[in-house]
């Protein structure tokens, strides 16, 4: 790839790093208090792998010392990993060197390679903006898979599913071998409701699969055909931020009920804690809940789940007062979730801070803000049992983690301040540091002193504020 051929190794190894498996897929967890009643899960049975080696920097020939000394900084950041660095080097050299036109044509042969190697290194760190950028800018020079699967990764991860189809279109029509760009387009293919072409590269991907890989292609595929199969008496409606999916005749009464209170959150989260409104609108389907588990795969118990689209089951089409109140909560304790994806490439956050701020932010100044330890409230747990994901946890061991998950939210409020929770927001970005003490680094604070407070509180059965 590189000058010299001992670079040409490093820059395999580089290569490795951008393409490890992108982490808007990786699994998220269970949701809800006091006991669990809804589930994040992942999109798509794996994230895309590494993408087609793209063409090295050429070495250049005719160079006196001269030109030579010209571009030798932009190998040198080239071969440390630092793909930005080489691009601005060498569009800052294009302007410095008129006179040498040697320079001049081997920047611009090199371009295409400067760009995509760019775009792959702010893909990595979840900034498909400015990766889209530099894609763009390669693939006008010169269409390359590399550019071509780059741009149908960055629109996928943003949602735009349209443009994102054609990308990955001409991607997959040069290497259709490629499964996990298969596997994602599925999702694509649902995103439009093309069932049938997504049911078909299912089937193939499954009887293609080696035999490990095979249960969970085939759980996908037995979903998707469980979405096929309801598809057919849906119905869609659109609201600002949300595109509603529904049962056009069971659930057309309860459209209104849905799109409003997902709309006055929106705006309520972003009054009042900073939470920016998607740039696309976010995909919402209600489910009967007889048929919610076998769509999605979600545990039985859940009353929701965010996988990418908020999935809802609901139980009939005219809802009490209760039972209103609850798909209310079910609906903001998702968007909560949602917001928080698209504001960090979808990463997974750590379980106590994505599952406590849901459940604060769903019953913000509502009926279920009041938090109650209940008769029998049990001790505090460890504090390793808020870093890892609660999926590995049963209903009932989960329900204690969730509900002092949002205890620890509390404990954040009453240490450091009503504003506590927007400044921390505000911080959360996708290049931004997701560990629990990165995350309460903007109120001065680390996990360690805030789950000594949070036990302390517990022993005493404190509440740590007097109100959510």
């Amino acid at each position: 790839m590189l000058k010299k051929a001992a670079l040409g190794l490093f820059f395999a190894v580089i290569l490795a790093v951008w393409w490890q498996r992108l982490r808007e897929l990786s699994p998220r967890d269970l949701a809800s208090a006091p006991r669990p009643t809804s589930a994040v899960q992942t999109a798509a049975a794996a994230p895309p792998g590494p993408s087609p080696k793209p063409q090295a920097l050429a070495s250049p020939s005719d160079f006196d010392e001269a030109d030579a000394a010209a571009v030798r900084p932009i190998f040198a950041a080239f071969a440390t990993g630092d793909f930005v660095g080489a691009l601005n080097l060498a569009d800052h050299a294009k302007d410095q060197v008129p006179q040498r036109p040697n320079v001049l044509a081997w920047l611009t042969q090199q371009m295409p390679v400067l760009l995509t190697s760019a775009g792959w290194a702010r893909l990595k760190v979840g900034d498909c903006d400015q990766a889209r950028a530099y894609f763009d800018r390669s693939h006008a020079l010169k269409a390359t898979q590399e550019a071509t699967k780059g741009l149908a990764l960055c629109h996928y991860k943003q949602k735009n599913m349209r443009v994102a189809r054609d990308h990955f279109l001409a991607y997959l029509a040069v290497d259709p071998g490629d499964s996990e760009m298969q596997l994602l387009y599925t999702d694509v293919l649902e995103s439009e409701s093309r069932f049938p072409e997504a049911v078909g590269i299912l089937r193939q991907l499954v009887q293609a699969a080696a035999p490990a890989e095979q249960p969970a292609l085939q759980q996908r595929l037995d979903s998707m055909e469980g979405r096929a199969q309801e598809s057919t008496l849906e119905q869609v409606e659109a609201s600002q931020h949300f595109r509603l999916t529904y049962r056009a005749i069971e659930q057309a009464d309860l459209t209104s009920l849905v799109l409003s209170t997902l709309e006055d959150a929106m705006v309520e989260f972003n009054e009042q804690f900073g939470l920016p409104p998607p740039l696309l609108p976010i995909e919402v389907v209600l489910y009967p809940r007889q048929a919610f588990g076998s769509v999605t795969n979600g545990p039985s118990w859940a009353e929701g789940l965010f996988d990418g689209r908020l999935r809802i089951p609901v139980s009939s089409s005219r809802l009490d007062a209760e039972a209103s109140a609850e798909l209310q909560t079910v609906l903001r304790h998702e968007l909560v979730h949602a917001l928080l994806a698209l504001m960090s490439d979808s990463r997974s956050l750590p379980p106590w801070f994505d599952e406590g701020l849901a459940q604060r932010l769903s019953c913000n100044q509502r009926a279920c803000a009041v938090f109650d330890f209940g008769p029998q409230p049990g001790d505090f747990l460890p504090e390793s049992s808020f870093m890892t994901s609660y999926l590995s946890l049963s209903a009932v061991n989960a329900g204690p983690a969730y509900h002092q998950s949002l205890f620890l939210i509390l404990t954040i409020e009453a240490k450091h301040g009503a504003a506590s929770l927007r400044q921390i927001l505000a911080h959360l970005a996708v290049g931004s540091s997701i560990d629990s003490d990165a995350l309460l680094a903007p109120v001065n604070g680390r996990f360690a002193g805030l789950y000594a407070s949070a036990k302390g509180f517990w022993q005493a059965r404190s509440l740590p504020t007097t109100s959510l």
